[in-house]
């Protein structure tokens, strides 16, 4: 036990890579049981192209996400954008199950500034006479600036505060396949 520190010392050097100091002696190497020899795995090539194929297209989906940062400017949306926008946010308010008259407000404001000139309560109406599922919606979205507009919809009509919301969110981001940060970039912009 007297040697012990020594042995540490000697360990720690050869470990970095260090002779050992001048005048010392080296210490005699510990001897080591053989490694037991363990089979070699089965290597699967399909299972190796298919996680391939998985990591190259998330990586390409956030490469483009970071590359091209969401912008949307309500005054400037196609008339399918402008629809995909209000079913989308209809969608996001009725997630609770109901469509409370602040939610209502949201949307009719959000309408206004989409169509400054059309008549935002008549529009809104129509558009709950022939109101869409979720899954309808994203049948609709076919790309990530799709995607992003219709988080962006439900960001601006719904009340984060409310836990079911927070739920509901995180379920479209997640059904959207938005990465982390673009889901955050959204959240932060449409408070």
């Amino acid at each position: 036990m007297t040697d012990a520190p020594a042995r540490i010392t000697q360990l720690v050097r050869t470990a970095l890579g260090r002779d050992p100091a001048p005048g010392e002696d080296p210490a005699p190497e510990p001897a080591m049981p053989p490694e037991p020899k363990a089979e070699e795995p089965e290597f699967d090539e399909g299972l190796l192209a298919i996680l391939g194929e998985k990591v190259l297209r998330a990586w390409l989906r956030n490469r483009y996400q970071l590359l091209f940062p969401f912008a949307l400017d309500l005054r400037r949306l196609d008339e399918g954008q402008a629809a995909l926008l209000l079913h989308a946010m209809i969608a996001a308010a009725e997630a609770d199950g109901s469509l409370d008259p602040r939610e209502r407000e949201r949307i009719a404001g959000t309408l206004r500034l989409v169509d400054p000139d059309g008549d935002a309560e008549a529009a809104l109406e129509a558009a709950l006479a022939g109101s869409k599922s979720l899954n309808a919606i994203l049948a609709e979205v076919h790309d990530v600036q799709a995607g992003a507009l219709v988080y962006a919809a439900a960001l601006m009509a719904v009340d984060r505060r409310q836990p079911v919301n927070r739920h509901f969110l995180r379920y479209l981001a997640a059904r959207l396949q938005l990465s982390e940060e673009l889901a955050g970039s959204l959240e932060q912009r449409y408070r």
